[in-house]
């Protein structure tokens, strides 16, 4: 219970300090005007109980209701301190004057009598305190009065009649003043300056937030690449970044007159969402792709602009492409893919991760017998009914093959161990009989599985080893090597460690510099290293493809980014010439909801330029959800980041990211690379690839090169920027610190190009 009462006091007196008002009047004015009030009347009751007791023992009763007048007007300035707060610190300004005039007027003691106007020149610091500025002022002018009376010696006391004398008139009157004085006004002051102490931190938090906010803008909107504008509810563009006055050909700083946004585009968003439209500029039809989003401000909007005129064209050019290729790699009787594409993405699953495939191939064995008594048409369709009573029966994902006319080929990602709970789990549940038209056919399958931890990873060997397993033996299942156990352990403990290595900061960063044919550095990519204290260094071929399978990824690609900015930011303060860093990104870094923002918040806090940071998007970055991974990396191009395609030209993943990505860069994979001046057939495709990016302004870049053979084919041919141990390894930080320093002071294009050992 006391607990509460304590509760409930401390709540009236509104120590806590925020932005609430009471009818215009800040919540701190009322808490001083209550602590003064309940002090001042609290701390006299001592000497009104003892003054009453010597007044009724000296039958000097009129000092009796002018005591209770005072503690009846002290709390109706209570009652009324919150709803009718001036009126009360205006009584509360009357009860000390009516204080310092009774005591001038009822002490007989001309001394004594004297303290009264001294009482009085308290009212400046109360007013102050509890009605501003201007009250205080006008009590100073008014505290004249006693000043003056004190100087003349005017007492009222000799208009009063003799009465009793009280001995303890003078401890009465020095403890009325040494409480008030040292007691009831400090306190008033300090919860004054309390709440103006409050208001200064609060003041100095908010300037800090409002020039973080104003470097963000400036990062994000004045000094960005991408084409924005800020438009008024009204229509009327507002704010135009140089990149939009360039893209738009409009010198928005000199125009006299507003502009409005419906004369730059006839046909465009009306709300949140994306238009492409037509527009001439500069008498050429371009194809523009207008972002309308909010701002903090309901009564403003962005518009995000780019051109899309190339990707549009590059567009309809691949789709062309595309169909082609899908027939090249689609078997037509089950309309899955066949044995070419199935080589290919096998091949490009291992290579570019050690995570273990199972191949399974499903052999109809009854195949021959169906087709002479239900006809050949028939067995393309019982092939897809097992595709999908895999889908219903495992919930497992895989991707469907039909490699010859007699078997479903299926990739997945499993174990042994658990591919054989799994596959017997299939074989259990699998219905008797497959329903095509109105015949029931029997099923009689039999299982073939060849596993990617096998010693031979050749795709086609293991596509072969599957077909050899369902025909090696009478029984359902068949595995053509179970030998998967010891990787299995090994990549948990990896797993484990590397857990362990990202929280403990054992991870560190190399960079490989992108050159130019004549040595100038103009990139360098950030690449991930780990030595673990417990089995030393790691590969990133290996502790990567890991950290996919476990999840860990998202966590190394943020604390990849995190400490990139942070170098960046060390290279900055050093006064280098900042050149891009490229920093991977994986399929399960786009399936987060919110990994924009840890891309966006490490820039911001390190004020870095977005256009200093690439996003490299390989083949291994699969999405669960592509739509969700295209807006993502529209969301991170709008910003100003520079998108590239790793690994390009080996497979149809990455031709289908340049149609529907914001792409500006792409890097031609390493196997189309080596030894190209001695291989024609590379050579012609590396060229159509070459021209193609060229014609839509794209940016290409050769990875692996190792000779110079190799550069001088690729120049030749066009491309000119390039990654490769001919031109430099990865280096620490340090190294590269030094790499820029040397490029800001010599003049490269003088230089040999350059080689680092």
């Amino acid at each position: 219970m006391f607990d509460n009462l304590k509760s409930s006091f401390l709540n009236y007196l509104m120590l806590s300090d925020d932005d609430s008002t009471f009818s215009g009047i800040e919540k701190w004015r009322i808490s001083a005007l209550r602590i003064m009030i309940i002090s001042c009347y609290t701390l006299y009751s001592a000497v009104a109980l003892h003054c009453i007791v010597k007044t009724i023992e000296a039958k000097y009763y009129v000092t009796l209701p002018v005591i209770a007048c005072f503690y009846l007007v002290g709390g109706v300035q209570l009652w009324l301190s919150k709803s009718h707060y001036r009126f009360s610190a205006y009584s509360l300004l009357l009860s000390i004057v009516f204080a310092a005039v009774c005591i001038n007027l009822m002490v007989q003691v001309p001394t004594l009598a004297m303290l009264g106007p001294v009482f009085i020149f308290s009212l400046p610091l109360v007013a102050f305190v509890l009605l501003g500025f201007k009250v205080g002022v006008i009590c100073m002018f008014l505290n004249i009065l006693p000043f003056v009376t004190l100087l003349n010696g005017f007492q009222l006391n000799q208009y009063m009649h003799e009465h009793p004398y009280l001995e303890e008139a003078n401890a009465y009157v020095f403890s009325i003043i040494f409480l008030f004085f040292n007691v009831c006004i400090p306190m008033g002051i300090a919860r004054a300056n309390v709440a103006n102490s409050r208001l200064n931190k609060r003041i100095i938090e908010q300037n800090v937030d409002l020039q973080l906010q104003n470097d963000f803008y400036k990062t994000l909107f004045v000094e960005t690449d991408i084409a924005k504008l800020v438009v008024s509810s009204a229509g009327l563009v507002t704010e135009m970044n140089t990149a939009a006055e360039q893209l738009l050909h409009c010198n928005f700083k000199q125009q006299t007159q507003a502009i409005n946004v419906s004369d730059l585009f006839i046909d465009m968003p009306e709300t949140e969402g994306t238009k492409t439209v037509n527009l001439t500029v500069a008498g050429k039809m371009k194809m523009f792709k207008i972002s309308r989003s909010a701002v903090l401000k309901n009564s403003y909007y962005f518009l995000t602009i780019q051109d899309v005129t190339a990707k549009t064209m590059l567009h309809k050019t691949l789709a062309a492409q595309s169909l082609l290729y899908r027939k090249q790699n689609l078997d037509d009787a089950t309309r899955l893919p066949n044995r070419v594409w199935l080589e290919g993405h096998l091949k490009n699953r291992l290579r570019q991760s050690n995570a273990e495939l199972c191949i399974v191939a499903i052999r109809i064995k009854n195949a021959e017998f169906v087709a002479q008594k239900h006809g050949f048409k028939t067995l393309p369709v019982m092939i897809r009914n097992l595709a999908d009573h895999w889908l219903s029966l495992t919930k497992v994902a895989c991707q469907f093959a039909s490699v010859d006319p007699n078997n479903l080929t299926i990739v997945s990602e499993l174990s042994d161990k658990n591919a054989q709970s799994l596959l017997t789990s299939f074989i259990e549940n699998l219905p008797k009989n497959t329903l095509i038209g109105d015949q029931n056919i029997p099923l009689d399958i039999q299982l073939g599985i060849s596993l990617s931890c096998d010693s031979d990873q050749d795709s086609e060997r293991l596509i072969n080893n599957a077909l050899y397993a369902a025909n090696s033996s009478n029984l359902d299942i068949n595995f053509y090597d179970n030998s998967c156990l010891e990787r299995f352990i090994e990549h948990q403990e990896i797993n484990i460690l590397l857990s362990e290595a990202i929280a403990n900061d054992e991870l560190h960063i190399e960079y490989q510099p992108k050159v130019e044919g004549d040595g100038k550095l103009i990139g360098l990519e950030a690449l991930l290293r780990w030595r673990s204290p417990v089995i030393g260094k790691v590969s990133p071929s290996v502790f990567i493809p890991i950290a996919e399978k476990s999840g860990l990824v998202t966590s190394l690609t943020r604390w990849l980014v995190l400490n990139v900015c942070k170098q960046i930011s060390l290279w900055q303060q050093a006064d280098l010439k900042i050149v891009p860093v490229a920093i991977n990104i994986s399929g399960a870094d786009l399936d987060q909801d919110d990994f924009h923002e840890h891309v966006i918040k490490p820039l911001s806090e390190y004020k870095i330029n977005p256009q200093l940071i690439e996003l490299e998007l390989t083949e291994s970055a699969r999405s669960i959800s592509n739509e969700k991974a295209l807006s993502t990396i529209n969301h991170l191009a709008s910003w100003g980041f520079d998108i590239t395609i790793d690994d390009f030209g080996i497979g149809y993943s990455g031709i289908a990211k340049l149609i529907s990505y914001p792409v500006k860069k792409v890097k031609i994979d390493r196997q189309f690379i080596k030894n190209i001046d001695k291989d024609k057939r590379k050579l012609q495709v590396i060229e159509a690839i070459i021209a193609m990016c060229k014609v839509f302004n794209i940016q290409i870049l050769a990875e692996g090169t190792e000779t110079f053979a190799e550069v001088d084919t690729l120049i030749k041919l066009g491309c000119h920027n390039f990654q490769g141990y001919v031109f430099a390894k990865p280096m620490d930080a340090e190294s590269v610190g030094q790499l820029l320093l040397i490029q800001n002071v010599l003049d490269f294009n003088k230089c040999h190009p350059l080689y680092i050992d």
